[in-house]
């Protein structure tokens, strides 16, 4: 117990120190501060829940299923030290969560923070939680979640789990089960994680949890193609150009996450409010893609579909989840997600870090044509300037310009001191310090910088 405490205070401190090797390689060696390894003095417990509270869970390329699975554990620990702060943390800034005993959505930071829980969600997290109808959005309502929850003292086992990787991201999503150490109950529930790539972490982008359905002897017998057909069912109902007969697809308790739209719709009044405006471009759909799975009065096909809008001709591709729900005798749909396919990616354009330190060097020379536009020329057409001698944050080509008329008037040219650099696919980011040489004065200022730079019409701004 002792050598386990240091090897995780070790692994903390280092982590909060910039170290980045000690990704996870599966539950068993994951290197992650856990509270099974802090109940040996309070002193000992505030310095490793220091590191923990300020350390990023570094990441590596998800090579394996076990580098997959070793992201469950990390959230687990943060559960395990019943500190909502830091399971939050485990989230991207725009991630959902539906949480098992919840039913409201958790879609910010502060919503998550609740569940050294919030540590392991990001600023912006959403928490659809099981047993809650409102939405999560804010720290106080996830807080009052998990506040609840971690009450339970719960610690999750994962019974069964389907893990998927693709390029920047990856998914896990099965059943788990937890065992209440205040009760010692063993609730079993079904998942789904999504973590994508944030900031050089990986985090939780997408997070399901819902209460196993109830026992039932036999469910109602369907096979992959009806499962698709049902899609036919919803399509047919677009082309009515009636809202209450879409609305009417989904069932009494049916979730719509709409492609345009950010609110979701969890009642009848709301989904058809949805089709009300969305029917307006006589939609028609055709599946592309499709992967089905059955289960007992349940069933999910996912994958991507395409929409021709026959008002304007327009064509459009999405990504879709529909699950059904056997209700009152027929399919009906459980829950709807549709989402905008990513932008098109170009493959990435090959820089090195002595070529990203170089970039600071063409802004350097335009700061000596003491022509503001030719500085802000340098900067990307959603480039954010916080400035060192002014506290207005510049977001826009006009407000880069006004700062740079007067700091040129100084007559600036810079000299980088101390850079740290990090190459990503079609961004580079350069940190450091470095000193200005000011010749309307000759006074000689240092600063600490951050640039990160985008690959963009073909350059690197």
């Amino acid at each position: 117990m002792k050598l386990s405490l240091n090897y995780a205070l070790f692994a903390s401190l280092c982590i909060a120190k910039g170290a980045h090797a000690f990704a996870p390689i599966n539950a068993n060696t994951a290197v992650v501060p856990s509270v099974r390894t802090f109940g040996i003095t309070t002193n000992v417990y505030s310095a490793v829940e220091e590191a923990v509270e300020t350390a990023p869970v570094t990441c590596k390329e998800m090579k394996t299923e076990a580098d997959v699975r070793s992201l469950f554990y990390l959230w687990n620990d943060a559960l395990a030290t019943g500190d909502s702060r830091i399971v939050a943390q485990r989230y991207t800034s725009d991630p959902v969560l539906l949480a098992t005993v919840s039913d409201v959505p958790r879609t910010d930071f502060d919503s998550v923070k609740d569940y050294i829980v919030a540590q392991r969600y990001t600023s912006d997290p959403v928490l659809l939680a099981t047993v809650s109808d409102v939405p999560r959005t804010d720290f106080d309502s996830v807080k009052d979640y998990f506040d609840a929850f971690l009450l339970k003292k719960p610690q999750g086992e994962i019974v069964e789990g389907f893990v998927k990787m693709g390029k920047g991201w990856c998914s896990d999503t099965g059943i788990y089960e937890f065992t209440m150490g205040a009760t010692g109950d063993k609730v079993k529930a079904r998942y789904s994680y999504v973590y994508v790539q944030e900031d050089g972490v990986w985090k939780i982008q997408h997070h399901h949890s819902s209460v196993m359905p109830e026992a039932i002897a036999m469910g109602k017998p369907i096979t992959e193609s009806e499962v698709r057909d049902l899609f036919q069912l919803w399509n047919g109902a677009l082309a009515t150009m009636d809202p209450k007969q879409v609305a009417s697809r989904y069932a009494k308790n049916g979730v719509l996450l709409p492609t345009v739209s950010d609110v979701p719709r969890t009642d009848f009044n709301s989904i058809q409010d949805y089709f009300t405006s969305f029917l307006t471009k006589k939609p028609q759909g055709e599946i592309l893609q499709s992967e089905v799975t059955i289960g007992k009065n349940w069933c999910q096909d996912v994958g991507i579909y395409e929409f021709t809008f026959g008002a304007t001709g327009d064509k459009v591709k999405g990504r879709y989840s529909f699950v059904y729900v056997y209700e009152d005798g027929e399919w009906k749909i459980s829950h709807h997600h549709s989402s905008v396919m990513p932008e098109g990616i170009v493959m990435p354009t090959s820089i090195t870090e002595s070529e990203v330190k170089g970039l600071f060097k063409l802004w350097n020379n335009a700061l000596a044509t003491k022509d503001p536009k030719k500085v802000a020329a340098r900067y990307s057409k959603n480039g954010v300037l916080l400035p060192t001698v002014s506290d207005v944050p510049r977001t826009d080509n006009a407000g880069i310009v006004d700062y740079f008329t007067n700091f040129l008037k100084l007559k600036p040219q810079g000299e980088i001191l101390e850079s740290n650099v990090i190459v990503g696919a079609n961004w580079a980011q350069d940190a450091g310090l470095y000193e200005f040489t000011m010749g309307a004065t000759g006074a000689k200022v240092k600063g600490r910088y951050s640039f990160v730079y985008i690959f963009e019409d073909g350059e690197w701004k």
